[in-house]
């Protein structure tokens, strides 16, 4: 089930198609608008966002929120109000593998200080696509301990997300997700499979999965396009 801010965009956007709302019509005041949707203006705020990074909407203090138009950029929008917008990244694109490799703990600076029972991780290499799209918005490095390493036969049959595939195949799920996102130069292999420039500025965000009782599940590495990918977050004391 979509979250409720998505549905939320989703209806302005229907509004929009079906000549309800048009280019240049101005929304109503944010409080006002809440309580006519029944919402809170927490999430009128995160429709409002991905709508205005989409290219839908403009906000302006003072002038107000207007409809500059009735289609949306393609970009893919990661809001952080709980684990399973956190996990979207993984349940609405599309990753495709690109190989598999064993590593050990000490040829991976982010695995020092992590532990796999053999010192062996399953380090599996992929892209992420937008719908429709014909360039990879993400390249991905996933490690995952040796007590998982048995989920690669699958990943070499399906576009599931690793973690989804640990789920599936040890009836376990994910508790918690602990990430930290940086800016840095796009390195000449990732920038060619994205179709950036070398050196051209690159979001990175690094992650621990752990399953429900604090085992860990993955740790990944993915570098991201800024231009079609953003992280927002979002919060109100009311």
């Amino acid at each position: 089930m979509s979250s409720l801010y998505s549905q939320v965009c989703d209806q302005i956007l229907e509004q929009i198609k079906s000549g309800a709302l048009k280019v240049g019509d101005r929304l109503p005041p944010e409080a006002e608008y809440a309580a006519e949707l029944g919402i809170s203006r927490s999430t009128l705020r995160l429709a409002f966002s991905e709508l205005e990074a989409s290219g839908v909407l403009q906000r302006r203090k003072r002038a107000g929120t207007e409809i500059i138009s009735d289609t949306p950029k393609q970009r893919f929008n990661m809001a952080t109000t709980g684990i399973n917008e956190l996990l979207s990244l993984g349940r609405d694109t599309k990753l495709t593998i690109k190989g598999t490799r064993t590593v050990k703990t000490e040829d991976v600076e982010q695995l020092k200080g992590h532990r796999s029972e053999t010192g062996h991780w399953l380090e599996v290499h992929g892209v992420r696509t937008l719908a429709g799209a014909a360039k990879p918005f993400s390249v991905n490095l996933v490690y995952v301990p040796a007590r998982y390493a048995g989920i690669e036969p699958l990943l070499k049959t399906t576009d599931t997300s690793v973690f989804r595939a640990i789920e599936e195949s040890f009836d376990v799920s994910v508790g918690r997700v602990s990430q930290a996102t940086r800016a840095i130069a796009c390195p000449a292999e990732e920038a060619g499979i994205m179709g950036l420039a070398e050196g051209a500025p690159v979001l990175q965000i690094e992650a621990q999965l752990y399953q429900r009782d604090g085992t860990l599940m993955e740790i990944s590495i993915a570098t991201f396009d800024p231009e079609r990918f953003q992280v927002r977050t979002d919060v109100e004391i009311e």
